[in-house]
C-alpha cells in the first residue's frame, strides 16, 4: 500500500500516534514520571474513571491491531491468539480493580499481578507471531526482532534502575509497543505489495 515515497499511513494511526500515547502521557503527567506510576495516579484524586478509560482503550487497541497484523501475516497459531486475548483481559481487568494497598491489600496485589503480566503476555504473543513470520522470511523480520528485544532490554534496565515500575517505564513501553506494531504493519504491507505487485 506504500508507493514510492508516499508517507506511510497505518490502519490504526489515530490510536497509534495520537490517542493511546496521548492518554498515557496525560495520565502520567498528573505526577512525577520517575517516582510514581499509572496505578497510583489513577487511583488517587478521583481519577479511577480516567485510568479505566486508558486501560480499556489501550487493551482493545492492542488486541484489534494485533489481530489485524495476524491477518496480514496469515498467522493461524492458536498460542499467539490465546496469549493476546489473555493480555487484553489482564489489562482491562487490572484497571477495574482498585489499587489501594493500605485499604485493600488483596485487591491491590491482584491489580499489580494482572497489570504486570499483561505486557509479558503481549510480548509472548508477539514472539509467537514473529517466529511464524520468520520461518517464511527470516531476513525480512530480523530488524523487527532486534527492535522488540531492544524494547524489552531497555524496559528491564529502566525497571532495575528505578527498583519499581515508574510512569516513565510505562510510557516507554506503551509508546514503544505502538511504534513497534506500526513498524511490523509496514513490513507486512511492503511484503504483500511485492507479492501482489500493488
Amino acid at each position: 500500500m506504500e508507493a514510492g515515497n508516499r508517507h506511510f499511513r497505518g490502519k490504526y494511526d489515530l490510536f497509534t500516534i495520537y490517542l493511546v500515547p496521548g492518554l498515557t502521557i496525560f495520565l502520567a503527567s498528573l505526577g512525577n514520571w520517575f517516582d510514581t506510576n499509572l496505578s497510583v495516579l489513577g487511583n488517587t484524586g478521583g481519577r479511577r474513571g480516567l485510568l479505566m478509560l486508558w486501560g480499556w482503550i489501550t487493551g482493545i487497541y492492542y488486541y484489534r491491531y494485533m489481530l489485524y497484523l495476524f491477518q496480514l501475516g496469515r498467522y493461524r497459531g492458536a498460542a499467539g491468539r490465546w496469549l493476546l486475548a489473555a493480555a487484553g483481559i489482564f489489562i482491562m481487568t487490572a484497571v477495574v480493580i482498585p489499587y489501594l494497598p493500605e485499604q485493600e491489600p488483596g485487591e491491590a496485589a491482584l491489580h499489580v499481578i494482572l497489570a504486570f503480566f499483561s505486557p509479558i503476555l503481549l510480548a509472548a504473543a508477539l514472539v509467537a507471531f514473529l517466529r511464524d513470520l520468520s520461518v517464511k522470511n527470516r531476513r525480512l523480520f530480523r530488524e523487527a526482532w532486534g527492535a522488540m528485544w531492544g524494547i524489552a532490554a531497555l524496559s528491564l534496565v529502566l525497571l532495575f534502575a528505578a527498583g519499581f515500575i515508574t510512569s516513565f517505564l510505562e510510557l516507554f513501553l506503551v509508546i514503544g509497543t505502538c511504534g513497534f506494531l506500526r513498524h511490523v504493519e509496514r513490513i507486512l504491507l511492503r511484503q504483500r505489495s511485492r507479492i501482489t505487485g500493488h
